[in-house]
């Protein structure tokens, strides 16, 4: 537990000096910029107590924009042991508000893979209906001050009850074909 504690606290004050904190107003400015198109990839880091971890990425792209709300098409891999994957390919609806984001995901597909023996086959079960859960329970609003921007996108830290996350998003702009 004190090893987790003072690695956090390194990690954030690490973050603390490279950047600063981003106020909500930068925050809701870079939202407002992204455009139809845009693309983001995400390398996750989860850290349960006990400090096993689960790494993931997800890609990214905008598909619709309409006021304070971005819709977004995601391509979602856990890495959950050296042969098994969970691959989650959504629509996801983000919301600025007043004090933060709010993610609803409105069509969720999941796969597991690496589990296919008959006698994994309740474990793999279990294992969907989690994510299930995950996809279609009311997502907590993610507070701005969990948000740090930087050159090439965002990080996002949040500390949860079962661990504590990291994620490192990429921003690539949509470009338009030139013409020649």
């Amino acid at each position: 537990m004190k090893k987790r504690n003072l690695t956090l606290a390194l990690l954030l004050s690490l973050l603390t000096c490279t950047v600063h904190a981003s106020t909500p107003k930068e925050i809701k400015a870079r939202f407002s910029q992204f455009k139809v198109g845009d693309k983001t990839i995400c390398l996750d880091e989860f850290t349960y107590p006990d400090n096993q971890k689960m790494k993931s990425f997800e890609n990214g792209f905008v598909v619709s924009k309409k006021n304070n709300v971005l819709t977004y098409q995601i391509v979602s891999m856990f890495l959950l042991g050296n042969d098994v994957t969970a691959n989650v390919k959504a629509i996801v609806e983000s919301r600025a508000g007043k004090n933060g984001l709010s993610t609803t995901f409105k069509q969720a597909f999941i796969d597991v893979s690496g589990m296919d023996r008959p006698e994994q086959a309740e474990a793999k079960a279990k294992l969907i209906r989690e994510f299930e859960q995950m996809t279609s329970a009311k997502q907590d609003v993610l507070p701005y001050s969990a948000i740090v921007l930087n050159d090439q996108g965002y990080v996002i830290t949040t500390v949860e009850t079962n661990g504590t996350s990291v994620s490192e998003c990429f921003v690539t702009p949509y470009k338009t074909p030139t013409k020649e």
